[in-house]
C-alpha cells in the first residue's frame, strides 16, 4: 500500500510547485489548482493567502510526478 504524501513538484511549477503538488496529491487537474489560488487570494485578503503560499512553498518537500501518477522523494 503506498501512502499519499503531500509535495511540491517543480518541474511541474509555473512560481514553486505547490499548486501542482496540491494537485496531484487531491488527484485533480493541476490548472484547476492554480485557478483555485488564484480566486482565493484575489476573493479574500492578499496577505494571508500569500503567506500560506510562501509557508508551504517552504515546508513541502521536492518530489516528482511519475508517469502512473505516483511521486518519488528527492533527496538533497
Amino acid at each position: 500500500m503506498t501512502t499519499k504524501r503531500l509535495q511540491r513538484i517543480p518541474s511541474e511549477s509555473r512560481i514553486g510547485g505547490v499548486a501542482a503538488g496540491m494537485a496531484d496529491y487531491f488527484g485533480i487537474d493541476t490548472t484547476l489548482m492554480r485557478v483555485l489560488w488564484a480566486v482565493s487570494f484575489f476573493a479574500f485578503i492578499h496577505i494571508p493567502i500569500f503567506i500560506l503560499y510562501i509557508v508551504m512553498w517552504a515546508v513541502m518537500p521536492k518530489g516528482t510526478r511519475q508517469n502512473d501518477n505516483s511521486i518519488e522523494i528527492q533527496t538533497i
